[in-house]
């Protein structure tokens, strides 16, 4: 969660494969979206980014930003979208889920494949179709 009067730890979380190689066309669209969101906020940025498929989920860089989350080391964490975190479903529950117990923010730039908007629209299906919250 971002605190304006706090130095928030914002990491930018981007994978490419071997035919896209580098994550620095999404660097200033990641922090133009990170403003438009919050303003000017106090912030030290860590980068995350693999080189891999979105459905390894072994990915170093991935895994690694799952840890630092679960450590409390991360406030938000800005990606492309959905399908940048994860294209495959469990992981990117587990991902969002991680993300959920931290209290960390995800900001995606294509609002129109927003995480958290898709992580709560699934939440909300399986609490009012199977009565209960999401478990993997």
């Amino acid at each position: 969660m971002v605190i304006p009067e706090r130095k928030n730890q914002v990491a930018y979380y981007y994978g490419t494969t071997h035919c896209d190689h580098g994550y620095e066309r999404y660097i200033e669209p990641g922090k133009e979206v990170l403003r438009k969101r919050y303003g000017e906020i106090k912030k030290e940025e860590y980068f995350f980014w693999d080189e891999a498929s979105g459905t390894d989920g072994n990915r170093k860089e991935f895994r690694r930003l799952i840890s630092e989350i679960q450590a409390g080391h991360i406030h938000v964490v800005v990606t492309r979208d959905a399908t940048m975190i994860a294209r495959d479903w469990k992981q990117f529950f587990e991902f969002m889920q991680t993300c959920d117990k931290a209290g960390v923010d995800v900001v995606c730039i294509r609002e129109d494949r927003d995480a958290q908007k898709q992580y709560t629209c699934v939440k909300q299906f399986v609490k009012e179709y199977f009565g209960r919250e999401w478990v993997l």
